[in-house]
Order: structure tokens, then sequence, then C-alpha cells
């Protein structure tokens, strides 16, 4: 029951950091996924696009867009095959897309629960 935690630095253009956390090596679809824009990144580069992958067992993909106001987040095992799960947050029309920005991405048994931007939860979707 071995935790997974790993943190990379500067992984994309406009990304401070990305930070996976599973809390059980054998419950690989359980855990958090952290993206910290850099300051006014979304003035650089929009949609920006963060992901963490060990295939064939692990990728999430979270697309972060101010420009239509949403953030997706994808889950499954595989680039090559359909996400096990997918869903699309709004993201707040009064948010400064200048600032420093954090999503936190949530997941439980292969199923996005939510995202959070600087620490408040965002709305699903229609």
């Amino acid at each position: 029951m071995a935790e997974i935690k790993s943190r990379e630095e500067e992984p994309l253009p406009g990304i401070t950091c990305s930070e996976i956390h599973i809390p059980d090596e054998n419950i690989l679809g359980t855990g958090t996924f952290i993206t910290v824009l850099e300051e006014g990144a979304f003035g650089k580069k929009n949609p920006i696009i963060s992901s963490v992958m060990n295939e064939p067992v692990f990728v999430l993909i979270l697309s972060m867009n101010i420009a239509i106001e949403s953030a997706t987040a994808m889950i499954g095992k595989s680039q090559n095959t359909p996400p096990l799960d997918r869903k699309v947050f709004n993201i707040p029309k009064d948010i400064d897309g200048k600032g420093v920005l954090s999503f936190n991405v949530s997941f439980n048994d292969w199923e996005i629960t939510g995202i959070d931007l600087n620490g408040n939860s965002l709305e699903q979707a229609e």
C-alpha cells in the first residue's frame, strides 16, 4: 500500500509544476492531480494542456481553456483507447486569467469527481 507522489517542475510552457498523488499504488484510479500555471499563462497560450502518463496503466489529461471558460479532465489507461471518464467544468467568468492559477483534479475509482481552481470547486458543465 505504498503511495505514489511525483512532481514535475516546468513540464510544459505556461506550467510552473504538475503533481500527481495516488494514496495507494494498488488503486491507480484514485487520487489527485495538481497543475499550477505560470502567472499570465493564459495570455501566452490557450488552451493549456497538462498531463500525467504511465502507459498502459494510467493516463490523466487536463485541458484548461479560459477563452471558452472550461476545464476538461479525462482519465483512462491508454491514449489509444477511449477515456474511462471525461468531465467538463466551468471556469468562472470573473477569474483573473493573468494571475497564478492552480487546478486540482480529484478522481476516485477511475471517475473524475471534481476540479478545484485556487481552492474553489468548479461547477460541472451540463
